[in-house]
């Protein structure tokens, strides 16, 4: 199976945009946002000693989430490619008092600066859909994660009902750049997030890429109708 590469427009248009994410993430999801990263973050629940990986960590908000509901021996290491939304999710980690649990670094999730089989777990809230190139990606979280370590993905997604899914990609291609609009910034600079959808594999190809990749035990769940999948896989044996 192949998948086409992404091209990031405008260099980065996350750049531009750090300082509006969070508004722009609540107002195109109608607030539900909170409530995945919620779910799928009391699901994780990291252990004392063992390493969480937040890949596309943006402003932190996931990272926040994971350690609220983890051991305090746990360490979150939160990776971004762009420098200006950790400059938001630092703030927010200072705020909180969380400095000594999560570690934030500028980082390419296609190309980790991590060992092999070094985390035990590598999630990521909104990511794998922006990726460049998704099937390095995959084969990086593979290798950077132990055996029997998990790989846990919240993504947009295509809904399987298709008078559903029709309703979500109208919504999602033609208002995300006006929300964008709306908070001050330029049309084009959104116009990114519903072609990363356009792009992006519906949730039984990413299921079967991932097994592609190596990752076994390899399962989706829909939420809010498919709107969202959350994946799970767990890291045995070798990639093929």
């Amino acid at each position: 199976m192949g998948v086409s590469k992404q091209v990031l427009p405008l260099g980065n248009p996350f750049r531009s945009i750090a300082g509006i994410y969070d508004a722009m993430s609540i107002l195109i999801s109608f607030g539900l946002i909170g409530m995945w990263r919620k779910r799928v973050a009391r699901m994780l629940a990291v252990g004392t000693g063992e390493v969480a990986l937040d890949l596309g960590t943006g402003t932190a908000d996931f990272a926040i989430e994971l350690t609220r509901v983890s051991a305090v021996g746990a360490r979150i290491i939160g990776i971004d490619l762009t420098p200006e939304m950790l400059v938001q999710a630092r703030r927010k980690v200072y705020l909180q008092g969380l400095g000594t649990r999560i570690e934030l670094r500028v980082g390419n999730g296609e190309q980790l600066d991590l060992p092999d089989n070094s985390v035990d777990l590598c999630c990521s809230s909104f990511l794998v859909r922006t990726l460049t190139d998704l099937e390095q990606g995959l084969q990086e979280m593979w290798r950077v994660v132990r055996p029997g370590g998990r790989l846990v993905c919240l993504e947009v997604s295509h809904p399987p009902q298709p008078i559903l899914r029709a309703l979500f990609h109208g919504y999602f291609y033609n208002c995300a750049p006006l929300f964008g609009a709306l908070l001050g910034q330029n049309l084009s600079a959104y116009q990114y997030f519903p072609q990363s959808l356009r792009a992006f594999p519906d949730a039984p190809q990413l299921k079967a890429l991932m097994e592609k990749y190596g990752w076994k035990d390899v399962r989706f769940h829909y939420l809010t109708g498919g709107v969202v999948a959350l994946h799970i896989a767990t890291k045995k044996g070798s990639a093929t």
